[in-house]
């Protein structure tokens, strides 16, 4: 690749959704990738719904970190609901590129609305939607720094007020 030529210790993130799996286009990426030795992070944002279809519907190995560690890349999973266990990984995954090749992580997540605005997401039940919020990893996230002591009230409504802002 033009960075390994280079020499520079870019690493290319490809971040794409458990569906994207089930194409021919992640095998070959992922096999020349780990053929090849390519600075390449490989991130599977893991939701257990491709578009409408469950995931075991859609794949005989659910494992995805099993499926592309086959290619002899470095693979694993983290809690994708846990800001601070993903910017770990993260960081040890970009790590493990700089160090030898692709590296795969499965980011097991979950999406609260439905996958596009056409998307009458019929295909589940909106009791494990409310399940799943519970587990909403910005409120998480809040309340562990504000226990820590390191994120205020007054740091949450001034971020709140830019973001409206933005929006």
């Amino acid at each position: 690749s033009d960075l390994q030529m280079n020499g520079r210790p870019n690493v290319t993130a490809c971040i794409f959704g458990d569906g994207a799996m089930a194409e021919g286009e992640f095998h070959e990426s992922a096999n020349l990738a780990a053929l090849w030795k390519l600075p390449v992070l490989f991130c599977c944002e893991n939701s257990t719904y491709a578009m409408g279809t469950a995931l075991a519907r859609e794949h005989a190995q659910t494992d995805l970190a099993a499926r592309a560690a086959s290619y002899g890349m470095v693979a694993w999973t983290v809690d994708g609901m846990d800001a601070e266990a993903v910017a770990e990984a993260t960081r040890r995954a970009v790590d493990q590129v700089r160090g030898g090749g692709p590296c795969f992580l499965e980011l097991r997540t979950y999406r609260f609305r439905a996958h596009s605005m056409y998307d009458p997401d019929r295909y589940r039940e909106k009791s494990e939607i409310e399940q799943w919020k519970l587990l909403d990893p910005i409120p998480a996230l809040t309340k562990r720094l504000k226990s820590r002591g390191t994120l205020t009230d007054a740091d949450v409504s001034r971020w709140a007020a830019e973001i409206e802002a933005a929006v």
